[in-house]
């Protein structure tokens, strides 16, 4: 076929085969799975594809990772590139274990769910954290393949000459008729011949076995290593050697024409081997992926920012610390920059949704901080007074999660907290405080004034207290059951119980008491206007129906 004739149907026939065969070559017929078997009885094994330059956990909450495996695909496209090649040999290496395999075309199809185990996951032999996994293929072209794009090359308008070449003939006249088993004398065929480049010989291999020339057999290699025109400049002496040498050449300048017109899913190269099969020449698709595999993830690490202090994460933070997830040193070191920072791998929250005990998820933002570290961009105070769960995924698409890390912990407003009568309102709207910040609102209650002083009688008193307190991580919700309270009372009422005068009047008294439960104050107050002392008990009702919900 890849002769030239008279007629112009075959070479727009060849073309159309060339450029089929050359579109399906580069197509990936195989995708790369990582199967991850489960350690729980609820869960179900899942199969990751895997990318390049990737990054694999080893397992999860109720996974671990049991192979790595090349899944054969099924469509149209990828069976015609399989059929491109006669057998594909695949190399996994981790460190100094490798495992290598072939898989023959026609064996592809006898494959259980058309996949080909490449290694067990059972880890490597060194300490490193990190995995890096590299996986070879080497897909072989078949002789069909290679006759197609010889025929294309002969087509061109350059390069290709027509010359003489010795072959054994199959014409039964050419045979001794007293030893018809014997080869036949070589005689001269007349044939199509390329030249790569003015100082190179003419090309006499071929990779194709019929002709239209019916009686011409294979080369005469040992007569033609006599004539000039098919001689390298460093030719060796030996026909093997100078067979060798031309199907090197033919075989450079196809894999040449493939590299420069059509892309593939790997590179298309000549290899030397010495399988016999081959005349230690090979052309075939090379190509190579590397991942890294996480073999303990225990290395994640969230840390708190607070007061100038970095910290390991405790059961609960300040809701105006920072927070961040960090990598253990090693692993940073290795993993491929930034790889656990994008996508699959996904970083959520999951947070309290009512009152019933439901609960909802929301995507968490990473800032950078370092190389090995990144920040939360979290508002902690829209989560105060509760526990939250931040998690570490690898996500597939339509598929189970691989929960790799995750840590719960409690969001409170720690430190020193005060409230001042109705400042605290405004601050707080203004910096859109939570509701449930103890220091967004403050109380006023309503007192009864005891008199302590003689010649006093009982009051009523409005009073306004400037409450201070301190949460700790040992007490986190102190403040909102105890705080000292200097006060600003109104008192009403007759300044004495001697007085002839009926009419009421209205008292500042300075004082000092305690909040208890935010509800109730206890207080001492001074009058400076009359010198009446007075025991404050005073009552908030916004904030005592609250507890009496609780109680319910």
């Amino acid at each position: 076929m890849h002769e030239r004739t008279g007629g112009a149907v075959l070479p727009r026939l060849l073309a159309v085969l060339c450029l089929l065969s050359a579109l399906s070559a580069s197509a990936q017929p195989y995708e790369y799975l990582a199967v991850y078997e489960p350690t729980v009885e609820s869960a179900k094994p899942l199969r990751l594809e895997v990318s390049r330059n990737g990054l694999l956990p080893d397992g999860g909450e109720q996974h671990r990772l049991d192979r790595l495996v090349v899944h054969f695909k099924t469509d149209g496209v990828s069976l015609s590139a399989l059929s491109l090649f006669t057998r594909l040999r695949f190399k996994a290496e981790v460190g100094a274990i490798q495992a290598e395999s072939e898989v023959f075309k026609e064996d592809i199809s006898k494959l259980p769910d058309q996949e080909h185990v490449l290694m067990r996951w059972r880890g490597d032999d060194r300490t490193e954290p990190v995995a890096n996994v590299k996986i070879t293929v080497e897909a072989v072209y078949t002789a069909e393949f290679l006759c197609l794009q010889e025929g294309a090359l002969l087509q061109s308008e350059s390069g290709v000459e027509t010359a003489q070449v010795p072959h054994f003939s199959k014409a039964p006249k050419d045979r001794d008729p007293k030893n018809p088993e014997a080869p036949s004398p070589p005689r001269d065929f007349s044939r199509r011949l390329i030249r790569d480049g003015e100082s190179s010989p003419l090309l006499i291999y071929t990779f194709c076995y019929d002709s239209a020339d019916k009686d011409r057999g294979g080369v005469a290699w040992s007569t033609a290593i006599k004539n000039p025109r098919f001689l390298f400049d460093d030719q060796a002496p030996s026909v093997s050697a100078f067979r060798q040498a031309h199907k090197r050449a033919l075989s450079d300048r196809i894999v040449r024409r493939l590299n420069d017109r059509f892309s593939s899913f790997g590179r298309s190269m000549v290899s030397e081997t010495s399988e016999p099969d081959y005349d230690n020449v090979r052309v075939e698709v090379k190509d190579s992926l590397s991942l890294a595999i996480v073999k303990s993830v225990g290395s994640l690490l969230l840390v708190e920012e607070a007061g100038g202090a970095v910290q390991p994460l405790a059961d609960l933070i300040d809701q105006d610390a920072e927070v961040a997830l960090r990598l253990g040193y090693p692993h940073c070191y290795q993993f491929p920059y930034g790889s656990i920072m994008k996508s699959p791998w996904v970083f959520e929250l999951e947070v309290p949704d009512g009152k019933d005990g439901k609960t909802r998820k929301a995507k968490v933002d990473l800032g950078f901080q370092d190389g090995c570290t990144r920040k939360l961009l979290v508002p902690w105070k829209d989560y105060l007074n509760q526990r939250v769960t931040f998690r570490v995924i690898y996500r597939v698409p339509e598929r189970a999660d691989i929960v790799v890390f995750n840590d719960s912990f409690n969001v409170y407003n720690l430190g020193l907290i005060t409230t001042a009568p109705i400042i605290t309102e405004i601050v707080s709207a203004a910096q859109k405080a939570s509701p449930r910040d103890v220091e967004a609102t403050s109380s006023i209650p309503v007192s009864f004034a005891l008199p302590v002083s003689p010649n006093r009688s009982a009051s009523v008193a409005v009073t306004f207290p400037f409450t201070v307190s301190f949460n700790t991580r040992t007490f986190p919700n102190l403040a909102e059951y105890f705080a000292v309270a200097p006060s600003i009372s109104l008192v009403a009422g007759s300044a004495s119980t001697s007085s002839g005068e009926e009419d009421a009047n209205v008292r500042l008294a300075l004082g000092v008491g305690v909040n208890l439960a935010r509800a109730f104050h206890f207080g001492y107050a001074w009058a400076p206007s009359d010198g009446g002392r007075y025991v404050l008990l005073g009552i908030s009702i916004p904030d005592l129906l609250p507890l009496l919900k609780k109680g319910e």
